[in-house]
This record gives C-alpha cells, structure tokens and sequence, in this order.
C-alpha cells in the first residue's frame, strides 16, 4: 500500500501550467511585440477612454437630475465640514483659555476686601500728612517771640 501513488490535484494544476507556457508563452510574446498590436491595445485603451468619460457624463447628469450629490459635491462638503471642525476646536480652546483667566467671586471679593483695607490705610496717611502740614503753616503764622538764629536764615534764603 505504500507504493501505491496518491491523488495530488495542486501536481496536476502546476503540470497543465507548465506545459500551457511552454506552448503558448513563445506565441504570445511574439505577437505582442509587433506593431500591429501595440496599435490594436492604443486603439482598446482609447476606447475605455472614451466609455470611462461618457459613463461619468452620464452619471453626473443623472444624479444631477436625480437631485442627488455627485462625489465632488461630497468632496466639497467633506472639506467644508473639516473646516467647520477646525473653527469650533479653535473656539473651545479660546474658550476655555477666557475661563481659565477669568477672575472667580471669591477672589473679587477677596480682592476688593484688600483694596478697601489698602484705600483705609492710604487715607489715614493722608489725614496724618494733613494735620502735619496744618500744624506746619500754624507754627509758621504765630509771630516769634524771640529770634532762632536757623529761622533768620531760613527766611534770608
């Protein structure tokens, strides 16, 4: 039973193969290498040409009448949509930046508490500095009884 051959289609496939190339390969190669086929195959492909570009007349002009979108259409509406997109991240991340620097309640409050304490501060000051100088121009009215030496100079000058 061991001699006994087996049924391998793939040998079979791979010897029909070899003998068709070895047939037909040299025909072939010869008559595509001639003049008259390469203007056979320009004359196929012209013709592809010409039924590719009227099948696509004919299918714009239908989907037109059709009122359905032709691929620019969807072309052009993707690229707008992408547009679109782009615009609305760019808002939210301004947005979010505006929020970010926006000042809370609290910290306003917190802010003008300061501000009326430093106000408080700046005024009594002020009221320090004014009493100094009432006080200043009084003691310079009151008639001197006796004459400082540095006052007489002071006036001189």
């Amino acid at each position: 039973m061991s001699n006994q051959k087996t049924y391998d289609p793939f040998a079979m496939w791979q010897d029909y193969y070899k003998n068709v190339q070895n047939y037909w390969g040299p025909a072939i190669n010869e008559k595509v290498g001639t003049e008259e086929f390469s203007e056979w195959m320009g004359k196929v492909l012209e013709g592809n040409l010409l039924f590719r570009n009227m099948t696509d007349k004919n299918t714009k002009q239908f989907l037109e009448q059709m009122n359905l979108p032709t691929r620019e259409d969807l072309s052009s509406l993707s690229s707008l949509i992408i547009n679109l997109d782009k615009k609305i991240d760019d808002m939210e991340e301004q947005l979010e930046e505006n929020l970010e620097k926006q000042i809370t309640p609290d910290d306003l409050k917190k802010d003008m508490v300061t501000l009326k304490k430093e106000v408080k501060e700046i005024g009594s000051k002020l009221d320090e500095v004014l009493n100094f100088l009432k006080e200043d121009l009084k003691s310079n009215e009151e008639p001197k009884t006796k004459e400082d030496p540095k006052a007489v100079k002071v006036n001189a000058k």
